[in-house]
């Protein structure tokens, strides 16, 4: 832009100097004219002064006429340069339309340039996604001939298989029929089976005790009768003198028959060594409640102890009102508030953790008092938990100050009261002075914590 700026300020500065060339020449023609008619006039000095006149007159319209011509032509001249300066400022004027429409042009063709290399990019781009898109497509169209030859295949195999249903369809048939016999000669077996330990059973049972015996040696009268319960001097069941007899046959008939359990509402049959395991784990083996005997020591069915607690024993917290709901939340660890057992026994209180019933014990010995958790369960199921029990001050729930604890297995449900006081945490009479603590209503109260994990 610049350089067409400078192009159009030279134009304009030729135009001014031809003008200006032009006004000089002029110029000289009158100081010329002016020359020759003073030279004209002092060579016709010795003319007469009318011809000397007339030819002064006659020169004088001559240069006249040539002055206005002069004129004419420099006016002609100067409306030429107007005319051309109108014209070159309206060339000036449109050069600059034109440069202007030039700069916008450029400017465009900047953007169509900006746009092409764009354009440019995304044609590059659009390229590689349509290699991509075909090697997917080549990809897809592999995987679609390999799914129909799979098709093929699987419909081959299919069809195999509709056959070999066919032949197992068949041969299920047989087998259905064989296995209702077989079942109907097992059912027939077992009922003899039944039938002939029921009438060994029978035989072995004591009409006294209503008992089968589990072991031997197995005593008998001269008359075959057997017990080794209610041996005594005279057989119990025909009053018959004992001697030493001894029933090797009862013995093979008691390891081979199936054994009912004993426990009330069990009455399921086991083999010998399994009978013997089954009667320390079943669930409806007689047990004592695991309250204080002072409270209760009511005996019964390991399956009706927790209905129990809940319901009417004397000796557990759970049946007075919202105290089980409170305390059978299921959650562990579990803050606890006791009447302290400085000097007696306290009721015990059955929780819930995991489906798993557990029941605590507060109890007085004659030197310390002890704390003890049952699992309602067996000695070796007891070894799959760990409990912590914490004795502290009722107001020391974070126990940060004095505390007595214990950390083991849980006790079962089977230990006896002698030997529950002989386990757990056992704390001497001074240390229990010490946690315990007067309460608004003036009653001795101690804190519990218990924690429950399983290994």
């Amino acid at each position: 832009m610049e350089d067409n700026s400078d192009r159009n300020q030279g134009e304009g500065e030729t135009e001014n100097n031809n003008y200006n060339e032009l006004n000089s020449k002029n110029k000289e023609i009158l100081k010329r004219s002016e020359e020759m008619l003073t030279s004209t006039v002092l060579e016709k000095e010795g003319k007469n002064w009318d011809e000397k006149q007339n030819d002064k007159q006659t020169m004088i319209d001559e240069l006249l006429s040539k002055v206005n011509v002069l004129e004419k032509e420099r006016n002609d001249m100067k409306t030429d340069g107007d005319k051309a300066e109108e014209e070159r400022k309206a060339i000036k004027k449109e050069r600059d339309a034109v440069r202007e429409e030039r700069d916008a042009m450029k400017e465009e063709i900047k953007l169509i340039i900006k746009e092409n290399e764009v354009t440019s990019e995304e044609n590059d781009a659009l390229k590689e996604e349509r290699d991509v898109i075909t090697k997917e497509r080549d990809a897809i169209k592999e995987e679609k001939d390999l799914i129909t030859k799979e098709k093929d295949v699987a419909i081959e195999e299919n069809d195999a298989l509709k056959e070999e249903r066919k032949v197992i369809s068949k041969e299920r048939d047989v087998l259905k029929i064989d296995n209702e016999t077989i079942k109907s000669e097992n059912n027939a077996l077992d009922t003899k089976y039944t039938a002939l330990t029921s009438t060994l059973r029978d035989e072995i049972d004591c009409p006294v005790c209503l008992e089968v015996p589990t072991c031997g040696p197995v005593p008998v009268c001269p008359n075959g009768h057997v017990c080794s319960k209610c041996k005594d001097s005279h057989c119990p069941t025909c009053r018959v003198k004992l001697f030493n007899g001894k029933s090797l046959l009862a013995v093979k008939v008691i390891e081979n028959i199936q054994h009912a359990c004993r426990n009330e509402d069990c009455g399921k049959f086991f083999p010998l060594e399994e009978y013997k395991l089954h009667l320390t784990s079943c669930l409806h083996r007689t047990v004592n409640c695991p309250s204080p005997n002072k409270f209760c020591s009511r005996k019964m069915s390991l399956s009706k102890v927790y209905d129990h607690i809940l319901e009417d024993c004397q000796g557990s917290w759970n049946n007075i009102r919202n105290t089980n709901m409170m305390f059978n939340d299921g959650k562990s660890p579990k803050y606890l508030g006791f009447p302290s057992i400085l000097k007696v026994s306290r009721k015990g209180l059955a929780l819930k953790w995991n489906d798993q019933i557990f029941y605590l014990n507060n109890e007085k010995a004659p030197d310390y008092s002890v704390f003890s958790l049952e699992l309602f369960g067996t000695a070796l199921e007891c070894k799959d938990y760990v409990v912590s029990i914490t004795v502290h001050r009722t107001n020391d729930e974070d126990m940060k100050g004095k505390v007595q604890r214990f950390t083991g297995e849980p006790l079962p449900i089977d230990i006896e009261q002698v030997m529950r006081k002989k386990n757990g945490l056992m704390v001497g009479t001074n240390q229990m002075e010490s946690l315990t603590v007067n309460d608004e209503k003036k009653d001795l109260r101690i804190g519990i914590t218990l924690d429950i994990k399983k290994q």
